[in-house]
């Protein structure tokens, strides 16, 4: 079952320079796909299309089997949480708090349903403390986990997300991989564009490499054990990837490759008397 399907996506800036040429891809459901692509790639106007932000020119987008299109927009929007990469895109109201409830009061919740998410919200990402802040007086990290809660708090079936992670701590990254998973555990699918090939390789399902606005594979995170063509797509390979790269293990994560590297104990051989 796909959760998303592109058909013959083109897309032109203003200026006329081409981003995104004849993209067709299918997103499985369920599952977390990585966007790769060195700057200028064309990951961000993709994941801007899977919406409406950005509407097609040519081609189009289905989510769920709902042409994106402007009637059909805020279906689309109830069904597709959007993260940009920037915070200060997504952050408009006077405190946190109002700002994460901003998404389930224009699906006109009952307001102890929306008081709740919001809290549910703010605990997972750890600002409960923050919730009468006004968004601009924080800082980069905590303005990034405010627009997560916004997010978390749609609960949406789809997330579509533009670097996810730049901007966080490692721990607060962690912490925000844990309830990714959790969320596509219960049947969310994630679309996230990133350049870091390392953390597609340890955690993503499938991956899109992109160049120049053409996709030039898509498959399972395999496809980063190809040299040649990360190479092409102007991306390193994956640290793993390349430290295991002649042998028949092929850790994924550092906590894999630690159990691979730990000095084995010797088994002493009894003697016989």
């Amino acid at each position: 079952m796909f959760a998303l399907e592109i058909k013959n996506l083109s897309y032109s800036y203003p200026d006329r320079t081409p981003a995104l040429e004849d993209i067709n891809l299918k997103i499985k459901a369920g599952k977390k796909t990585a966007i790769l692509g060195a700057n200028g790639s064309g990951k961000t106007t993709l994941v801007y299309h899977i919406n409406g932000i950005i509407p097609a020119l040519e081609g189009g987008v289905t989510v769920l089997g709902l042409p994106v299109c402007k009637e059909n927009l805020q279906l689309v929007r109830q069904a597709v949480g959007l993260l940009f990469d920037s915070p200060d895109n997504q952050l408009f109201s006077t405190t946190v708090s109002g700002d994460i409830a901003f998404g389930p009061r224009n699906l006109k919740l009952d307001p102890v349903v929306i008081d709740q998410k919001v809290h549910d919200a703010m605990q997972k990402v750890t600002i409960e403390d923050l919730a009468d802040r006004p968004p601009y007086c924080l800082s980069l990290g905590q303005k990034k986990r405010a627009a997560i809660a916004g997010l978390l708090a749609m609960e949406p079936r789809i997330l579509a997300c533009d670097e996810p992670f730049s901007g966080l701590d490692p721990i607060v990254a962690g912490q925000f991989r844990e309830i990714l998973d959790e969320l596509i555990e219960k049947g969310s699918t994630l679309l996230y564009s990133t350049h870091d090939v390392n953390l597609a390789y340890a955690w993503a399902d499938e991956v899109v490499l992109m160049k120049e606005g053409r996709v030039l594979s898509c498959g399972s995170y395999d496809l980063l054990r190809d040299e040649n063509l990360l190479q092409h797509a102007s991306l390193p390979l994956p640290m793993l990837a390349q430290l295991f790269k002649h042998s028949k293990e092929q850790p994924r994560t550092m906590e894999e490759a630690a159990v691979l590297l730990e000095p084995q104990p010797q088994v002493s051989q009894a003697k016989n008397f």
